[in-house]
Formats: C-alpha cells, structure tokens, sequence
C-alpha cells in the first residue's frame, strides 16, 4: 500500500500535451503540487511535456517505476496495462471512467481489468478515481490543482469519490493524505485500514462510503484498528433499500442502512450525519486531546447562550460539571456584588464591571482546565469586527495566556459575531483548541470525543464470517412446524399442535388444557389478524369445534381460495408481546432484531438490531435500547418480564442466524414475555439458497 501513498518514482501513461488552463494536465499538477520523486512519463508522439523528457513505450523505460497513473479512454487502458505488467510494474492507478460505473460492456471490461491485475500479483486503486494524495512529501494523481497545506495535518482520508479529495475544506478541512478507491474494483476499505494502522503520518482516519463489498471483513479490521485511531465515516445512500418489502415482519421494518449504523456502533465506527457532521468531528479529533468524561465547564458573555448549552448537552449525553470552588473565588469578586456564579458562568457583568471581559473568561476557563471534576470546557466568545471592540477579540493571545499542553484537556470555542470567520481562520493552526460557529455543533463534536474515549477503552469485538449456504429448495416453515423447529435449537416455545381436522382439534384442546387459541396456517397468510385468521379464549370442546367451522372457510376466502395447512391448536398463554427476528443482509449477513411484537408492529414501528451474533448481555442491552423498553422493565406498578430469559432467546436465535446460514428470514411475532419466563406463540422461517 505504501506505493499509492508515498511512490519513490511514479509512471504517467496519457499526459495530454496541452498545458494551462482546461489541460487537466496531470503532469502539471504533480509537478505544482511539489512532488520530488522520480517522473516517467510514455506518450506515442510527444518527446516532451512541460520540458520534461517522454518515452514511446513502456518497454523503453530505464527502470521499472514504483506506480503507474493511467488516464486512458477505456478501450486503450487493458492495454496499457500490459505492457506495465510486461515491465514489471506491480501498482496501479486507474484514472479512467467508463468501466463498473457506466454500462455493461465498461462492467466487462473492469472484470477483465481486475483480472489481469490479480493474475499478476500486482495491485489496482481505481477505475473511476482521482487517485492519491500525500501533502507530506508532495505527491498527488490529480488531475485538478490542488493547494497542499503548509502543515498537514494527521488526518487520511479514504473515500469513493475524488469530491471529497478536491473539495477537502468543505468535508474534512485540510488533509495530510488521501485515498480515492473509485469502483473499488481491486483495493477495499479493508486493505487500506491495515496500512493505516501502522503509518505514522495517520492519527484520524475519515472515510466517504457509497458501498461496501466486504462488510464483515471491513469490521473485523475496523473493529482493531478503530481503537488506536479514530475512523469516522460519512456513509452515502440512506434511503436507497430501506423500503423493500420482504416476507416477514423481520425484513420489512429493517432498512439496510439501520443495518450500516448498527454495524458500524459494534465495530467502534463513529458514524456522521452528514457532511457538516463529518467536518466537525474531524476537526474535534484532531485538533483536541480526549475527553476523558462527560462534565464540562462552560464559560459564556450571555445567560440565553449558556441555556442553549444546557439544551445541547442533555441532547448530547453530556452534563454541566459542578463549579469548582478555585473558579468561584478567582472569579465572582471581579464582578458585582449581586452577581452570583453557576456553571454555565456568565462573564458579561463581570466584564463590564471590570472593562476586560477577557480576563474574566481566561480566569474561568483555566480554573475549569484545572479541576480535577471537568473533564473538558465550552467557552463562548464574541467575535465582532469592529475595532471598537478589538479588546475583547484576541484570540491568539487569549489561547496563549491559557497554557492549554499543561492541562491535556480539550476547550471548544463557539464564536458568534460578523467576525467569527476571521478568528477561526486565525485559529485554524493552533493545537488544542477547536473552534465552531454554533453551539449545538461545538456540544456535537465535544460527544464525539467522549463517544470515541469510550470505544478505544473497549474490547475489539470478533465478527464471525458465516459458513456459506449450500444449494437448497427454498422453503417456508410456518406456525406448528416453525415452532417445532425452534424448539429443537433450543428455543422456548409455546405448546400446540397442528389438526387436520375438528376432532383433531378438539383432542388437541384437551390435551394442552383449556383455554386455547386457534390459528390458521397458511404461507399466504402472513398477518393472521387482519385476516381473521385467530381465534382466542376458547374454553371448551364446543367453542373449538365451532371455532374450526369459522376459521377454515374464513383462511380460505383470506388466502384467495386456498386451504390452510391446517389449524394450529395452542394454549393460551398471557405476557407482553415482542418481536424476534433474523434477516439476512447484503452487505453484513445476518442480523437479529428486537422490537414490541403483536398487531401494532408495524405502527410502533420501535425496534433495535445489530450484527448477529450478540452474547446476552448485548441482547439485553438491544431490549432495553428500545424506546418503550420501560413496558419490558415495569411501569406504574407493573412487574417486569423476565428480561434475562428475553436476553438468552434473542442470543440463541442470533447463534441460530449464524450457524444456518440458508435461513434467511425468522420472525417469531409475538414471543410472549411474562415474569417467569418468556416463550414463542408464532413463527415465520424462510430458507432460501445463498
């Protein structure tokens, strides 16, 4: 990997002779971006671009060049990279387009490409890419230019997309280096991740994800390497799969990107909102040392700002730290005699009273530094750019006077005034000390850091890779037979037996014990209820027999014509009723799902999931993640269900979703919850080949 990022020598194969304006000449941006290695450059007519020396062919080149950039339309590029292979070049970037991201003869092409690679030994970043970017030692495979940062930062960049590259003050502010994986034909997120764990230039770790072909793979590298350095991803495309219809209850209330963010959360991914999201975590890791816990000190010119704070921060998962005793003696004798200091500490009496409003708030945001129970500082200041008020906006000397290394702690400065964006450019450089144009955004960043304090300090989790299913008819266990299944990996069912007839029925009663439950069984009904296809609180043998002359013709008429599989006779049982469910993923495989079970499923609509499989105590924590889990816990007098019996299911079924890799969708709606344990009453299994 090293060779896309820092090549000792670099081959270029489709430099245009034009330069200047419109040229996209990517010899010109190398050579401006201030690259110092080797430049080969093979061109069929030129013998010279921009004064430097061209060869015909690949095959006359004095030696063999670390990386080759190819700029090609796409017919000329398989080619090109032949006659690199034949050199014995093993590193390409493939800047064309035209390939996997345009029709099927460039979808061709690209497997082709990909193959003749591969079979080399050698290695592709591309098609479809930007390319590479080093602002260390100068390198870029641009073909726009590019200013390169007098200190660049420690933050690498990986994305599928050259914008981000090209536009980084807009995604991620400057970069120290850059990835443009493309199409992701050959080099994966994954890959990638593994160099960056060990490359000392790389402290912060940004990625700009469209798809990802490797899901469980990209987790098991994530999850390690995310707990030395920070990755923050901006994943693309919410809503593009969130809304298919699927068999079960299970599969239509998951949306593939609920999946992406659960995945990410377990593998200690921190996931951005959106681009603005992105770009103030970025700035928060890399400007600002941990935030070792969540109480923060808050220094504010306004009593409105400090209530805004306090509204940020409870949305956030931070708290208002206790005011330390230091600040409240170096500080409240400042101003006047009625004016009494919390935290927030509102500054302005004091700097009216005192004329030095920045005294005041260095004064407060160093005893704050220095207390032992704040862990980090919030502190708001005017930034006006009148000279009238030049006493008051003086941020360098304001950092300075703090001595900010001494305490390791990190300070947010949120700047309101027609003179914020000079102060923040001002800013911009020094360590330590990040700076926002709202408070919201400086609360967001600061949850960041505690967020990404919290995942370092944890275990990496394993992401087991499920055996891959072999052929089989697909299937459909439903009701009884469902239930049975289950019950045979161990899981708690409710008792029942599926009849044929009325007389079947009404033995079957007898057997389990009155009261009972018919239901009909039929792959066509997938909500029984609406369908009138149950029947409760059946307490004798002719309620049953009656019930059975109601249910069948009305299954019937429900499933277009036709005959139910039978009735399922079952006891009755009374609890609250969740949902339990497995799907398969595309990109992740399978994942369990937990959620208020019954007819109101889909209207409540309140369910959790992650990547299965989950220990018990992770499915515990997925209960009680859900929104009304107090219903599970006990409310109002009410007694909670047995959540560890709740907690052992769900960790069964997820072992089960891992194990059976044909299963493709379970939907055990509703799983019964009581205080004294927990069972299934109906089920939906789907097996189809992988």
């Amino acid at each position: 990997m090293r060779a896309f990022f820092d090549p000792r020598s670099v081959l270029l194969v489709g430099v245009p002779r034009a330069t200047g304006v419109g040229a996209y000449n990517g010899l010109e941006m190398l050579l401006r971006y201030g690259y110092r290695g080797k430049i080969f450059v093979v061109h069929p007519e030129a013998t010279e671009i921009l004064g430097h020396p061209v060869h015909r062919r690949v095959a006359d080149l004095p030696e063999v060049p670390e990386l080759a950039v190819i700029s090609l339309g796409r017919d000329r590029v398989l080619p090109a990279v032949k006659e690199c292979l034949d050199r014995g070049l093993k590193r390409f970037v493939v800047i064309s387009q035209g390939f996997g991201d345009a029709d099927e003869r460039g979808r061709e092409l690209q497997a082709e490409l990909v193959a003749q690679v591969r079979a080399a030994g050698a290695r592709l970043v591309g098609p479809n890419t930007m390319g590479s970017l080093n602002s260390f030692v100068g390198f870029t495979t641009a073909f726009v230019d590019l200013s390169r940062p007098a200190h660049p930062p420690p933050l690498t960049l990986v994305a599928q997309s050259g914008a981000p590259q090209v536009g980084s003050e807009s995604f991620t502010g400057p970069l120290g280096q850059a990835l443009d994986l493309g199409n992701a034909a050959d080099v994966s997120f994954a890959e990638v991740l593994e160099y960056l764990e060990g490359d000392p230039l790389t402290r912060v770790i940004a990625l700009h994800m469209e798809g990802l072909p490797e899901g469980r793979r990209f987790l098991q590298v994530a999850s390690r390497v995310g707990r030395k350095k920070p990755i923050v991803v901006l994943k693309t495309g919410r809503s593009a799969a969130g809304a298919r219809a699927a068999l079960s209850h299970t599969g239509s209330l998951v949306g593939e990107d609920q999946v992406f963010s659960a995945a990410f959360a377990r593998a200690g991914v921190l996931r951005a909102r959106d681009t603005t999201d992105f770009k103030d975590t970025l700035r928060a890791l890399v400007k600002l040392p941990p935030l070792q816990g969540p109480r923060l000190g808050i220094a504010t010119p306004s009593g409105a700002l400090g209530i805004i704070a306090l509204d940020a921060l409870e949305a956030a998962g931070l708290e208002a730290g206790p005011l330390p005793e230091a600040v409240r003696r170096a500080v409240e004798p400042l101003g006047p005699y009625w004016h009494r200091l919390g935290n927030p500490v509102d500054l302005w009496p004091i700097g009216m009273k005192t004329g030095d409003y920045l005294l005041a708030a260095k004064e407060t945001v160093q005893g704050f530094l220095a207390a032992d129970e704040i862990d980090g500082v919030l502190c708001m200041l005017p930034a006006l750019a009148s000279p009238l008020h030049a006493n008051i906006v003086r941020p360098r000397e304001f950092i300075a006077e703090l001595d900010l290394p001494r305490f390791g702690k990190p300070l947010v400065l949120c700047l309101y005034g027609d003179g914020r964006d000079h102060v923040m450019q001002e800013l911009a450089e020094v360590p330590g000390v990040a700076c926002y144009v709202a408070v919201e955004r400086a609360v967001r960043a600061l949850a960041r850091l505690a967020a990404w304090e919290r995942l370092r300090r944890q275990p990496p989790e394993e992401f087991p890779l499920p055996a891959a299913a072999g052929a089989a008819d697909p299937r459909i266990l439903l009701g009884q037979g469902a239930l049975e299944y289950l019950s045979r990996q161990g899981l708690p069912v409710a008792p029942g037996r599926l009849a044929a007839t009325p007389r079947e029925a009404v033995a079957a009663a007898r057997e389990l014990g009155f009261p009972v439950v018919l239901k009909a069984v039929s792959p066509a009904l997938v909500h029984k209820w609406e369908a009138g296809a149950v029947l409760l609180g059946l307490t004798d043998p002719e309620a049953v027999e009656a019930g059975w002359a109601t249910l069948w013709p009305r299954a019937r008429e429900a499933a277009g014509g036709q005959d139910p599989q039978g009735i399922l006779v079952q006891k009755q049982l009374s609890g609250r009723e969740v949902l339990l469910g497995i799907k398969r993923d595309a990109t992740f495989g399978p994942v369990v799902v937990c959620g208020l079970g019954g007819i109101y499923t889909e209207v409540l609509a309140d369910t959790a999931q992650t990547l299965a499989p989950v220990t018990e105590t992770q499915a515990r924590e997925l209960l009680t993640s859900l929104r009304a889990s107090a219903l599970l816990t006990g409310v109002r007098g009410e007694p909670g269900v047995d959540l560890e019996a709740l907690a052992r299911m769900l960790a069964a079924l997820s072992r089960l979703a891992v194990a059976e890799p044909g299963l493709a969708e379970a939907d055990l709606n509703p799983v019964l919850a009581t205080p004294h344990g927990c069972w299934a009453v109906d089920a939906r299994l789907v097996w189809r080949p992988r």
